[in-house]
């Protein structure tokens, strides 16, 4: 049945909406945020010389150990440059040699007029391009040796290595080929955005226990289950998203279990403490108009006025209210879009354990 009052020969009709109290009680402020883990440490192991692949010494996804021989690349060509740079090396080195006695005989000479200065010029000269062909010669020895280490392949840290490996036989290229790629996951990061007048309010939060809210952050599993160990904020992004207004940043958590993988989806908390005797709405009983909030207050005499709300973050299904309210109104949560400032309405009081499985009510 639909109230009805009459006023003078007109009939009016009050709509019917559902109210709650402001809830008012100690509230612990929790920030939630969606990450994603990444490793501290990520490398694709390039192949730095060509040749088939003679060697494997690991499974796929094992734990390595920086240092460990992971590959094996065909080593006889290298092997043959390096005899081959050495024989140059030696080659110049005796020519050298020669040069260098010539060019003692001749300062000799010099010093007894018995040459001129031209000869002794081209004895320098000569001793000289000995010199440079040894410098070049043992160039091309360090490069060859080089190359020949590089036939080793080994890991570069601590870590553990893909299933998407290469096999022995395979033909690698230097430069392009992808032999593995090894994750660094103790500790590893979660990268998460978020806006910037919460990064603002998180640098100087603490949570109950007087921690740094930024340095104790928490980790909910896609499981439901809360993560051990607690993370800090490790890197800050140099800007502001444009678009956005968010701002990026890495925390780091230990992860000696190796619960904690790459790619993995991780629901992030900051606690930022408690507030004693908050006030919280249900988010169904705020309105948005020209980008600021509204909640509709229900007076005595059952009429609804506008107020303008600041709010905090959300708590469940409830905001806080930081500034607008006393804590003693009563908003209207459902019928908004019915009613407007002023209208008169026939209030139906719901708790706070109906906001579950409360239906809207329908538009008349």
């Amino acid at each position: 049945e639909i109230p009805l009052r009459l006023v003078g020969s007109e009939m009016c009709i009050r709509d019917r909406v559902k109210t709650m109290e402001v809830i008012k009680r100690d509230t612990p402020i929790v920030y939630d945020y969606t990450g994603f883990v990444q490793a501290q440490k990520e490398v694709n192991l390039m192949a730095q010389v060509s040749g088939q692949i003679t060697g494997k010494y690991f499974l796929g996804g094992e734990k390595i150990t920086a240092g460990q021989t992971l590959f094996t690349i065909d080593q006889r060509t290298y092997q043959a440059k390096v005899l081959n740079a050495q024989a140059g090396l030696a080659s110049a080195q005796a020519t050298l040699i020669r040069t260098s006695r010539d060019l003692e005989r001749y300062k000799k000479l010099y010093e007894q007029n018995a040459v001129s200065k031209q000869e002794l010029d081209n004895r320098v000269a000569e001793a000289e391009q000995a010199q440079a062909a040894v410098d070049a010669q043992q160039a091309l020895l360090e490069n060859a040796n080089i190359d020949l280490g590089e036939t080793n392949v080994v890991a570069p840290f601590d870590g553990r290595i893909d299933t998407n490996d290469l096999s022995v036989g395979n033909y690698v290229t230097a430069g392009q080929t992808v032999l593995a790629t090894i994750s660094n996951t103790d500790p590893v990061f979660v990268e998460f955005s978020l806006a910037e007048n919460e990064y603002l309010k998180l640098l100087s939060a603490h949570n109950d226990a007087g921690g740094a809210s930024l340095e104790n952050l928490t980790i909910v599993l896609s499981d439901g289950s809360t993560y051990s160990e607690k993370g800090r904020v490790d890197q800050v992004n140099r800007s502001i998203t444009q678009g956005t207004g968010t701002l990026s940043l890495k925390a780091e958590f230990p992860n000696p279990a190796k619960i904690l993988l790459p790619g993995m989806f991780a629901h992030l908390q900051a606690n930022s403490g408690t507030v004693h005797d908050a006030k919280l709405i249900p988010q169904r009983a705020v309105t948005e108009l020209m980008y600021k909030k509204f909640v509709y207050v229900l007076g005595d005499d059952n009429k609804v006025s506008m107020r303008e709300v600041t709010l905090g973050p959300r708590i469940g299904r409830l905001w806080l209210v930081e500034s607008g309210l006393e804590g003693n109104e009563t908003v209207v949560v459902e019928g908004i879009n019915k009613i407007k400032q002023g209208s008169e309405v026939k209030p139906e009081p719901m708790t706070e354990a109906e906001l579950d499985t409360a239906v809207s009510l329908k538009e008349s």
